[in-house]
């Protein structure tokens, strides 16, 4: 009798316990990635296996509405629905196809009788996940409880949170990290397994999210609308929370997840009008622009062969006799068509907040001849203005106006949905190199911000300053090599036209690429110390090097190249001079090493066309 109650006893715990544990996992296309959903103890956590390591566990899941967490008291309330998503589409950037291959899960839940799904991906490059409350019209949002533990001795690539996303990035440990400081994202972290980066991708409804250190771990958060905000639309839809994983630097700079993430265009719109380009801009060198002088800029772009030039701030107070400042501004963007130049015009965004003065201020840019607009000053993300985005994406794609926003936020891959909008800023970028500001940027934001603020997507860095007195310990190989390691699919280059035109490298800016086909981060490449880029378009590739705060010795093999190619090479001037290249041409062949001495602020850049 005793054996037959003890049998009985152990039957009835673990009918007990299965009720309390339920797991569901999910893999990824590869099986590189598990990624699996426990609500034991009626709590909603992930862990995630990578490679069959297990780097991410014990992550809390939710967000919190009307006080009440939904990733607590969870149960499950029907069937897993799993799907797998295989597609690709063009896009502008380090390669110009993304493959969106993953698998998907929908897991229906309850919490304090509030029924939600919570959506998850796996990809062979990393986990994402979002909720979606149906019925949640008027449901106040406090925060969201997204949370993942990291490592105290992870080495962590960051930055602090700001509304502009232009604060300088540190290299420290994760407990070097204080308590309670909120971080940009992407977070990127370096492992003994892997990298991870931490971000969104979507946000179209909530505010743009930061993360906080908090008890070991970053915990997404809102920094502006730290007491949460009430949800105006029928259900919530969340961005998706995603985590990066990848074993080296060439896949973290290639991966497409963020972008992956968002929806594709309608299939009724028309992005064929969307050409990237070259842009001139006089802003960074000369302050605003005279009117008496954009001819001049703009012959130099047609000199250049650049596609476009940015007629920035100052514009507005242009007068002539008879003539407003939209007449002026007509007759310079009439000019420049004339020499084959196409215009951008700066705004700021306080003239067009709402949906009426929006349209009418951008249809008087379309109607003075301008292809695109650069939205400046733009407030900080709270869900007003997060969908104030959105708006000006949709408005300025029915007038095709080609997008850049300035002074915000980090993109969430967005631009898959409007391909339109080429980049934008949310980067510490060559603005804050500028001796009219007495700013310097310090030697190893160059080496850092490739593989942290551009995994999100583009940045307006404005690369390439020539100017002797505005270098201040950087290099014109450096400073070139910007223009091939920074995505941006309009480029605007910083400097004045005179320290582009004659320069040694002036056939190189002529024809430098904005988009590209193909791209290898080098072996050689650290993060904070040296990025080293090869990128192909068509039958050319181009290397760029960009070196720290240290003087080092790189070496590369030319096994990406066909059987030989003639190359023409812009490296530091080798009596330390930093205004000066040194220039040389030769043939290569498939499999040569370069060997590369590097001085701080030193860079390379190598031009192979492929002979055969």
């Amino acid at each position: 009798m005793k054996l037959k109650y003890v049998v009985s006893l152990l039957i009835l715990l673990m009918l007990v316990i299965s009720q309390k544990s339920v797991a569901i996992t999910l893999k990824s296309p590869g099986g590189k990635i598990e990624a699996k959903v426990d609500i034991s103890n009626k709590l909603l956590k992930l862990a995630v296996v990578q490679n069959d390591t297990k780097v991410l566990s014990d992550c809390s899941l939710g967000l919190v509405l009307d006080n009440i967490n939904i990733g607590r008291d969870v149960s499950m309330t029907g069937k897993v629905a799993e799907k797998t998503i295989h597609e690709e589409y063009s896009q502008f950037g380090n390669h110009s196809t993304a493959v969106n291959y993953c698998r998907e899960m929908i897991l229906p839940f309850k919490s304090h009788n509030i029924s939600y799904q919570l959506f998850v991906r796996a990809y062979d490059d990393g986990v994402a996940v979002k909720y979606v409350i149906p019925n949640a019209k008027d449901k106040v949002v406090n925060s969201d409880g997204t949370t993942f533990p990291i490592q105290a001795s992870a080495q962590c690539f960051w930055a602090p949170y700001a509304d502009s996303n232009e604060e300088l990035h540190t290299v420290s440990s994760f407990s070097g990290i204080r308590e309670n400081q909120a971080i940009v994202a992407p977070f990127t972290v370096r492992t003994s397994n892997s990298y991870m980066v931490f971000s969104e991708a979507g946000c179209v409804d909530f505010p743009d999210m930061s993360w906080v250190k908090q008890n070991g771990a970053v915990k997404a958060n809102f920094t502006t609308n730290l007491q949460g905000w009430k949800n105006q639309k029928n259900s919530i839809v969340s961005p998706w929370r995603c985590v990066i994983l990848v074993d080296n630097l060439n896949d973290l700079v290639n991966t497409d997840l963020i972008s992956n993430l968002c929806k594709a265009p309608e299939s009724q719109t028309d992005f064929s009008w969307v050409k990237p380009g070259r842009v001139l801009w006089q802003w960074w060198s000369v302050g605003a622009p005279k009117f008496e002088d954009q001819k001049l800029w703009f012959d130099a772009a047609a000199r250049l062969t650049w596609e476009y030039y940015l007629i920035d701030d100052g514009w507005r107070d242009w007068r002539q006799p008879g003539k407003d400042q939209w007449q002026c501004l007509k007759e310079v963007i009439d000019y420049g068509n004339s020499v084959g130049v196409k215009s951008i015009v700066w705004v700021d965004s306080k003239e067009m907040r709402d949906v009426e003065s929006l349209r009418t201020y951008l249809t008087k840019v379309k109607q003075v001849g301008a292809k695109g607009i650069k939205i400046d000053f733009i407030p900080p993300a709270t869900p007003e203005i997060m969908q104030w985005y959105e708006m000006a994406r949709e408005e300025t794609y029915k007038l095709q106006l080609m997008c850049d926003f300035h002074g915000c936020i980090k993109p969430t891959g967005l631009r898959r949905t409007w391909p339109h909008e080429m980049t934008r800023e949310g980067v510490r970028g060559n603005e804050y190199q500028m001796t009219r500001y007495d700013r310097l940027m310090p030697l190893d934001q160059d080496e850092i911000m490739p593989f942290t603020r551009f995994i999100a997507g583009p940045a307006d860095f404005t690369p390439v300053i020539f100017d002797a007195k505005e270098l201040r310990g950087y290099t014109w190989a450096h400073e070139l090599a910007q223009a091939v390691i920074y995505n941006s699919p309009l480029t605007h280059f910083a400097d004045d036209y005179r320290n582009y035109l004659d320069n040694p490298a002036e056939d190189v800016l002529r024809d430098i690429p904005v988009v590209w086909e193909e791209t290898i981060v080098l072996p050689c490449s650290e993060i904070g110390a040296v990025a080293a880029f090869a990128k192909r378009k068509g039958n050319e590739w181009w290397i760029g090097v960009m070196n720290g705060k240290k003087p080092t010795t790189i070496s590369f093999a030319l096994n990406f190249i066909k059987k030989k190619a003639s190359a023409l090479v812009l490296s530091d001037n080798k009596n330390n001079v930093p205004n000066a290249f040194v220039r040389e041409e030769k043939e290569v062949r498939n499999g040569d090493v370069v060997t590369i001495h590097l001085r701080p602020g030193g860079g390379y850049i190598m031009r192979l066309k492929n002979l055969q």
